[in-house]
């Protein structure tokens, strides 16, 4: 769509901290876009492995920052987009990467919808090891007006998304700091609850599932910052509590289920039984997990492995 111009339309961030391993795979989709006019706005967030060397490779494209130590990641990514001079942001983390389209694509969406702020789509996810790739999604998902139905189900793969750099200059602050698990949610949940958002349903992204990956290792982390970023929503409006009653039900039972994972992988069936307890009648699928802490810890993890596929997981790890 045209040559690379002196002011991109899309800065790419990337944030990165010791991300050799698949760097240069993240890079090359970049650069492998059918869609020229962009620049990478890459953080290095105080690597110590070779990933400077990768990126300090590519041509005048790529824009090389470095923190002087480690700094959470939502400040890296706060960092990294004050550097940007797009009107539009896109994000890819170094361990994944785009299809071809992905840019055009968004793009494309932008130019023809002047009352959207924010986009996503439909993604790819890949177990590492292993070449197979799996859909996201089988579904549509929700457009428009998102807020209300993303409280209940939350289905945004960060390395989709594209957004108005305006839309986040409306916002008090960006990335929260505090937050090492759920930053992202945090932000476009605060940005969707007064913008539009649209759907591409096709996939546009690959995304890598692997042991060193921080929502696997950090996953009882979840119930925290989730009840944390509770309490960030409910300023936004008067008589929030009332007005999403349905869907924090919801939410609450999920968050319940998040702590009783990290309390069965613990062996301590008593306290996941307390966490799930005040959600078994949500729905049918609340009260049969919780009926399973009953059981021996390792039925318990058979029946998880069993029960949620990896598509599954996928969606959870999303939500």
């Amino acid at each position: 769509m045209g040559e690379v111009m002196d002011q991109p339309l899309v800065s790419v961030i990337m944030n990165c901290f010791n991300g050799e391993q698949y760097l240069q795979e993240a890079i090359d989709s970049i650069y492998a876009q059918d869609y020229s006019h962009w620049e990478i706005v890459f953080y290095d967030n105080a690597s110590t492995d070779r990933s400077a060397e990768i990126a300090r490779r590519c041509d005048k494209r790529l824009c090389y920052f470095r923190s002087n130590a480690t700094i959470p990641l939502g400040a890296a990514r706060n960092e990294a987009i004050a550097r940007a001079h797009g009107e539009l942001v896109a994000f890819l983390d170094t361990d994944d990467r785009w299809l071809p389209a992905k840019l055009s694509t968004q793009v494309d969406v932008f130019l023809q919808h002047a009352d959207v702020d924010f986009v996503y789509s439909n993604f790819y996810f890949l177990p590492s090891p292993g070449d197979h790739r799996y859909l996201g999604y089988s579904k549509p998902q929700p457009h428009g007006r998102v807020f209300r139905s993303f409280l209940r189900h939350y289905p945004v793969n960060l390395q989709t998304v594209m957004l108005r750099l305006s839309a986040l200059e409306r916002l008090s602050t960006l990335f929260d700091p505090s937050l090492n698990m759920s930053e992202e949610y945090d932000l476009f949940m605060r940005l969707l609850h007064s913008s539009n958002a649209h759907y591409v349903d096709a996939p546009l992204a690959v995304y890598r599932i692997h042991s060193g990956m921080a929502s696997i290792k950090f996953a009882d982390k979840y119930p925290e910052e989730y009840r944390y970023i509770l309490n960030k929503l409910r300023d936004l409006e008067p008589f929030f509590d009332r007005t999403y009653a349905a869907e924090l039900r919801y939410l609450g039972a999920k968050i319940g289920y998040w702590q009783a994972v990290a309390e069965m992988q613990k062996d301590n069936a008593l306290k996941a039984r307390q966490a799930l307890g005040p959600h078994k009648w949500v729905s049918p699928l609340f009260f049969a997990i919780y009926c399973a802490t009953y059981l021996p810890v390792v039925f318990w993890r058979k029946l998880h492995e069993l029960r949620f596929t990896i598509s599954d997981i996928m969606k959870k790890l999303c939500w």
